[in-house]
């Protein structure tokens, strides 16, 4: 069979998985927008080429998309609204730009961008020809901005207006920009102006190139560059997502949850490859999110758990103006949901959420559904089909149901590497994830916080979260974060930083009437605020310094 005959048969394979999937709940499918026909693939132009020797790409998707749905809204952000036709031809034209800037496959594109067509047309564009799209921490200091540019090593950089001073104090002179929201020889909208809006040529993919370098979080330290290969992201764990997770194509999506993460990048992947309307707010407001809600009747919205309980919080004056009843689902990652929070978004918005436990490295993981949660308030729900969890012991032995251990995961899913070089460990085909856990005889996972959150206080393993639960309970506290300090008596000891209306005795006694001595905080510092990155986690390295103050 010829290579172009392959090509053909991998579209048919993975998108006719896809086809099948989404069928039975939309009506319309890749199927019948032509995409298993080889006619109507070469009909694109440069379609097949994308699929030659590489796995599915979204730049593909958008051109299927014009061409299935063209004329139907793909996004609403803060510069009106664009159709998938007019969002695929402004894609082509920043392609055609990026390589008439001498941009090349295995290339890479640096993004500091919020959430909107210009992030959207920029992934969509860097996959047409092959390029690798690096989104930034827009939330990043200039120093930090500088190390995440050296480690990618961008031949371009994208970025905001807004962003200017950060970029500035980066201090990367010799790095071309293009800038939105700016008018002058670097603007991003000149730039589109002056490139034409057909497909861009075919590449050859580089050996070991990568779709898509996605930072981590950086909670504990600097962020690292999580390299994903677009061919290698799983079909087949996607459908699985689907299958749990009610997407389909009618949908409108809103989602303030950051793009330049993991989360938010996969809310929009999905969104295309449903052809859906994406609602792309610039930042995030709790009563702007229910405006949205209700003004584009969103049938979906991600958000990371700091967003919902800013959310729930509100006011039940404010919450009960907004009509949220066209809301099926809310997708949420990023840290873990307390059980009470749970409870609290059932009340707000009905039994729409749907808690995905993941990592920027293994991909999406995990999904505790509405239903789950009603019947085991703690778990991290069961592993997304064709997902496969492990928990094994510090000397690598995989433990039965019931016992704690580190987890491990086996999924297409998994990243590339680190673009430092260092790898995550590995056990055979499984990756750890870095948390503690464990499975139940009925396959759900409970996972019991990060393997090196662990405190060990006087010999004893103490897990943060379950204090932390504690502390939550209550009266007036309304956030808390639990983590260890050095102690020269004890090896380490816990600490507690809350914020709310309580007195730190307070949260003190609750601890002593439910927890074993050793797990009592020796030390609560009252606070007014948790320094947290952009998806909501608990910044704890900027609080350890205010221990011993």
């Amino acid at each position: 069979m010829s290579r172009a005959g392959r090509g053909i048969d991998r579209v048919r394979s993975d998108l006719g998985q896809l086809a099948q999937l989404l069928s039975p709940r939309t009506g319309l499918t890749f199927l019948r927008a032509g995409v298993l026909d080889a006619r109507e693939v070469a009909a694109l132009g440069v379609a097949l080429p994308w699929y030659v020797g590489r796995g599915p790409s979204l730049g593909l998707v958008s051109a299927v998309n014009a061409m299935a749905v063209g004329g139907k809204t793909a996004i609403h952000d803060r510069s009106g609204a664009l159709t998938w036709r007019e969002l695929d031809a402004r894609a082509n034209r920043l392609a055609n730009a990026l390589a008439a800037r001498g941009l090349r496959g295995g290339d890479r594109l640096a993004l500091l961008l919020r959430n909107g067509r210009e992030f959207a047309e920029s992934i969509l564009a860097a996959q047409k020809i092959g390029v690798v799209a690096c989104p930034l921490n827009t939330w990043a200091k200039p120093k930090e901005l500088r190390h995440t540019l050296e480690s990618v090593e961008p031949k371009l950089l994208v970025h905001d207006a807004a962003h200017a001073e950060q970029v500035r104090g980066a201090g990367i002179d010799d790095l071309p920009v293009v800038v939105v929201g700016e008018d002058g020889a670097a603007s991003y909208e000149d730039v589109l102006a002056e490139a034409p809006d057909t497909p861009p040529p075919p590449f050859t993919p580089r050996r070991g190139s990568s779709g898509v370098v996605i930072h981590t979080s950086g909670t504990t330290g600097r962020p690292k560059g999580a390299a994903r290969d677009a061919s290698r992201t799983g079909v087949r764990e996607l459908i699985g997502l689907l299958r749990v997770v009610p997407f389909h194509r009618d949908d409108v999506i809103l989602c303030p949850a950051p793009m330049f993460h993991s989360f938010g990048l996969l809310t929009f992947t999905v969104g295309c490859l449903l052809g859906a309307t994406l609602v792309l707010p610039s930042r995030f407001d709790p009563e702007d999110t229910l405006d949205a809600i209700e003004e584009h009747r969103a049938t979906a919205v991600s958000l990371v758990p700091v967003m919902i309980h800013r959310i729930a919080s509100l006011p039940e004056e404010v919450t009960s103006r907004h009509d949220t009843s066209s809301l099926r689902i809310l997708l949420a990652s990023g840290s873990a949901i307390p059980p009470d929070l749970r409870r609290g978004v059932a009340d707000l918005f009905g039994p729409v959420l749907y808690d995905l436990y993941g990592s920027t490295e293994a991909g999406w993981v995990a999904i505790a559904t509405p239903q789950d949660m009603r019947e085991r308030p703690e778990t991290a729900g069961r592993p997304v089909p064709g997902v496969e969890v492990a928990v094994f012991s510090p000397q690598g032995i995989r433990l039965v149901a019931g016992q704690t251990g580190e987890l491990y995961v086996k999924s297409r899913a998994l990243f590339e590497g680190y673009t430092s070089g260092e790898e995550k460990e590995r056990l055979g085909e499984f990756m750890s994830i870095g948390d503690l856990g464990h499975l139940d005889r009925e396959g759900f996972l409970y996972v019991q916080g990060r393997a090196d959150d662990m405190v060990v206080v006087g010999g004893e393993n103490v897990y943060p979260r379950e204090v932390e639960e504690v502390v939550a309970a209550v009266p007036g506290v309304r956030e808390v974060a639990v983590f260890g300090a050095p102690d020269r008596e004890y090896g380490e000891v816990l600490v507690a930083f809350v914020v709310g209306d309580v007195d730190a005795e307070e949260v003190v006694a609750a601890c002593r009437s439910q927890l074993a001595s050793f797990k009592v905080p020796r030390k609560v510092e009252i606070v007014d605020e948790l320094p947290r990155n952009a998806t909501g986690k608990v910044l704890k390295r900027e609080l350890l310094p205010r221990i011993g103050a």
